[in-house]
């Protein structure tokens, strides 16, 4: 499938399945089907899936992002492993980016593995930076680099 072919929505409970699968393949510490289930009642919370528009039914990714104050934080990004490779996660950034803007939100934030080098080579690419190191800060006790898109002052990156 092509990426075209592919849309955001907000997600649901009838995707919660497909998307503990997919964490669990992904992540190292995946998120539990209570955290997803807890994320759909958070006002602050956007709780979106990267679903076939055919069926509407395929999920070949989703994204977790908070919009608080002045800061846009994501908290999990994940493509299927059948669906890497075709840009779906530089679009669920370009979504973050763009959800941001429209509130007036100065900058977005996130954590990622240090080991994770193809999350964080993306990010880069897309103009993040790495602002910190949080020591520890995954519960196997690997290090995490914060790292920030500020979309204040700053001409943008062409995502």
């Amino acid at each position: 499938m092509k990426p075209e072919s592919f849309s955001l929505r907000p997600a649901t409970l009838e995707d919660l399945d497909a998307v503990v699968k997919i964490e669990n393949q992904v992540h190292a510490a995946p998120w539990t089907e209570e955290h997803f289930r807890a994320e759909l009642t958070k006002p602050y919370s956007q709780f979106l899936v990267f679903t076939d528009d055919e069926s509407d039914s395929i999920i070949a990714g989703y994204l977790v992002f908070w919009v608080m104050f002045d800061e846009c934080q994501i908290l999990n990004l994940a493509t299927s492993l059948n669906y890497r490779g075709l840009g779906l996660a530089k679009q669920m950034i370009q979504k973050v980016v763009s959800i941001a803007l429209k509130k007036g939100i100065k900058k977005v934030v996130l954590d990622v593995r240090k080991s994770n080098s193809p999350a964080i080579q993306l990010y880069q690419r897309v103009k993040f930076s790495i602002t910190h190191i949080r020591k520890g800060f995954y519960s196997n006790g690997e290090d995490a680099y914060q790292m920030t898109l500020n979309l204040e002052g700053e001409i943008l990156p062409d995502l």
